[in-house]
């Protein structure tokens, strides 16, 4: 069973890591932070709050895509540092959970971001099993 392998659910965690990082970035710029910087609120009307908003959250986008990286790498055997993948599983499993709570399930990011985390911990747990 090719789905049950591992390295190929990484993989699909890695994509979907990129995907989710790739529509963050835009939906975000687009849905929030366009009209977060085009409103009146007091911080928004700093220059460099305004400059700080838009590169924090591009650079998340970019940590996220730094993140497939790693899980692709560790797919194919180039990184060995099962402790590392864990953490990543367990903090995407435990934040997808947590968004999709505090949200209501209204933030679209939640299930995205559980699967990515619940493929990384399962691939974590059948290499350790093996």
């Amino acid at each position: 069973m090719e789905y049950l392998n591992p390295a190929f659910m990484l993989l699909m965690a890695a994509a979907l890591a990129a995907i989710t990082a790739c529509v963050h970035s835009i939906l975000g710029e687009q849905r929030l932070i366009m009209p977060l910087l085009a409103s009146d609120a007091p911080p928004m009307q700093n220059s460099l709050a305004r400059q700080i908003t838009r590169f924090a959250w591009h650079w998340t986008t970019l940590l996220w895509l730094s993140v497939a990286a790693v899980l692709a790498l560790a797919a194919y055997g180039d990184i060995d540092a099962p402790w590392l993948i864990f953490g990543i599983g367990a903090i995407h499993f435990v934040a997808g959970v947590a968004d999709g709570i505090y949200t209501r399930g209204q933030h679209i990011g939640w299930p995205l971001i559980t699967i990515i985390g619940g493929l990384v911990l399962l691939a974590y747990y059948l290499t350790q099993t093996q």
